[in-house]
């Protein structure tokens, strides 16, 4: 995606140093100089307020009121999103903010933070005197059978976007009522590059009248298909960033491939018995990444078992560095990614049957009881120790304890592929200079040399079933990395449309007479015409005549030339000639 902001990082670092952040509403200065106080008892991280700067600086300088930030899974958006409220709160006199975003998991993680003004009061977002504004932030959800007159008593909007969509009645209902009786807003849109899809993306347009400000965030903008959001991205933070701080922010990754000789990849379908290898199933895996065909066909028992084996080997290695380094604060947990239902209920089934591990399974078809308990798996007093999915467990479920990933499954979408590492990010212990690792086991086969470059991990390959690993797969403790000097930044221009030449600028000195003109005769009579070329006569120069049949023969035919308007014989074919046609013919 287009980083938009690159034309005005040098003002921006200029403005954000002097402390004064001139050319601000007052209040935002006090704001401002609140939240960044050195005294405060809990700091946003560097790259937080970062963010919230840029934000500040992009609505009240650069009139700018479409904004995205692009952060990594894990990198704290939440406290962005409460920190850029409170500041339209205190400093622009907002009164009503709308939270959405694409599914349940993620809005009861966004509920967790926000309800009671939580997030408000541990971060003491709002400078002495203000705090009384948290009263005015209370928490109304969206949801089925739920009616809409909340949005009137709360601060705070939260829902997904399917309580939005005018194709069903209850969100039909939510929408008329915002535009109806909300004066104005400020939409937050978590996880934006779901935006894209035309309902989500009509349900945004026809807020736009009523938002005075639309902030997006994500941590995967690019997608699959080329779209992106429609909003202007003014900071990028990735997973290299996050982890080169100190202490780091997520985990780092390292990926185990198992030897292709002893773990050979194959899959059969249960209703027509045809096996195929896994050379075979790209476009069986990328049909169903598209979302363009349901399938039945399941990762074969041995090298599901055999990864299932380097998967456990990987889950005891986190156990013990969970014991050393986080003193048994938490208890690692396997995450299990399969191609469909029926390869997730063979999993599940060979976890426990023949590994003895608790497993949870949750797919398309789990009731809300299994969802619920794959929400509670963040508690260390969660009873299981593995859970399997298909691609249900992407977006907002952020459970710190996922220290192994095993992908029975290839992606092809960069977007797929991240959210599903972006589920084992997340730290168990922070502030705390540990390096915890998030340990995928993969298969070369499954070709995704491009998402570990992605995602910057290591890879160790020919891992043996019964190879076991230390603390070599940590990788070394890097430096951060801050910006120096920024006057020696390049600034960059953005891309200019090439401009169409101007085909008529030669005839601007032109000067055209509209008069009347007596001597219109002898004008155009000075005009000279070339004269018409006319073919008068066709000169032959032979014929040969070839039979539209299979045969080879040609004929030589005597032709004339039509001259002063007789036929005259040009040329009448001899005998010797037409033996030496024959000749060649035959040879």
């Amino acid at each position: 995606m287009y980083y938009w902001f690159s034309p005005y990082e040098m003002d921006f670092r200029a403005w954000s140093d002097s402390k004064e952040f001139p050319g601000t509403n007052p209040l935002t200065r006090d704001f401002l100089q609140h939240l960044l106080r050195e005294d405060a008892t809990r700091k946003l991280w560097r790259h937080q307020r970062e963010a919230v700067l840029r934000i500040i600086y992009s609505y009240e300088l650069l009139n700018e009121k479409r904004l995205l930030l692009n952060i990594v899974t894990g990198g704290g958006k939440t406290a962005i999103i409460a920190a850029v409220i409170a500041w339209l709160k205190y400093s622009h006199n907002f009164d009503k903010f709308l939270l959405l975003c694409p599914n349940t998991i993620v809005r009861d993680r966004l509920e967790d933070d926000l309800k009671d003004a939580n997030v408000f009061r541990y971060f003491q977002f709002f400078p002495p005197g203000a705090e009384h504004y948290t009263n005015d932030l209370g928490l109304h959800i969206m949801e089925s059978g739920k009616g809409p007159q909340g949005m009137l008593e709360n601060g705070i909007i939260l829902g997904n976007i399917h309580q939005l969509y005018e194709s069903n009645i209850n969100g039909k209902r939510n929408l008329a009522y915002l535009l109806n009786f909300i004066e104005e807003l400020a939409v937050f849109n978590d996880e934006a590059h779901n935006t894209p899809a035309p309902e989500y993306d009509n349900v945004l347009f026809r807020l736009s009248r009523k938002a005075r400000i639309r902030i997006d965030t994500t941590a995967t903008p690019d997608r699959a298909d080329g779209k992106t959001p429609d909003s202007r991205m003014l900071y990028e933070y990735n997973i290299s960033d996050a982890q080169a701080e100190v202490p780091p922010l997520i985990k780092s990754i390292v990926v185990y491939q198992p030897k292709i000789r002893s773990v050979e990849l194959s899959y059969t379908n249960p209703e027509t018995g045809e096996r195929r290898t896994v050379d075979e199933m790209d476009e069986e895996f990328e049909k169903i990444e598209k979302g363009l065909a349901t399938t039945q066909w399941v990762t074969d028992p041995d090298p599901m078992r055999k990864q299932i084996q380097l998967a456990l080997n990987r889950l005891n290695e986190q156990a013990g560095r969970a014991k050393a380094l986080g003193g048994g604060e938490y208890k690692p947990l396997l995450f299990v990614v399969a191609i469909c239902i029926k390869d997730a209920e063979q999993a599940k089934k060979m976890l426990e049957e023949e590994f003895r591990l608790r497993t949870l399974l949750v797919t398309e078809k789990s009731d809300e009881s299994d969802r619920r308990e794959a929400r509670n798996l963040r508690s260390p007093n969660s009873p299981y120790e593995a859970v399997v999915s298909v691609l249900m467990l992407r977006e907002g479920w952020d459970v710190p304890r996922v220290s192994v990933i095993l992908l029975l499954r290839k992606f092809s979408s960069p977007v797929y592929g991240q959210q599903v590492v972006g589920r084992g990010l997340r730290l168990n212990i922070r502030d705390r200079d540990i390096q915890e690792i998030c340990a995928i086991v993969d298969h070369e086969k499954l070709k995704h040399q491009w998402l570990w470059e992605l995602v910057n991990a290591k890879v160790r390959k020919e891992v043996d079933q019964g190879s076991l690993f230390g603390d070599e797969d940590l990788p070394p403790k890097r430096k951060p990395q801050i910006l120096v000097n920024p006057e020696k930044l390049i600034k960059v221009p953005p891309p200019q449309k090439e401009e169409k030449p101007d085909f008529l600028s030669d005839l601007e000195d032109i000067e055209i007479e509209t008069e009347d003109f007596p001597e219109w005769r002898k004008t155009l009579g000075a005009f000279t015409y070339e004269t018409d070329v006319e073919i008068s006569n066709v000169r032959i120069d032979g014929i040969i005549a070839r039979p539209l049949d299979s045969s080879r023969f040609v004929e030589h035919l005597s032709y004339y030339n039509n001259i002063d308007g007789k036929n005259v014989l040009i040329k009448d074919i001899s005998q010797f000639e037409l033996i030496e046609a024959l000749a060649k013919v035959l040879n």
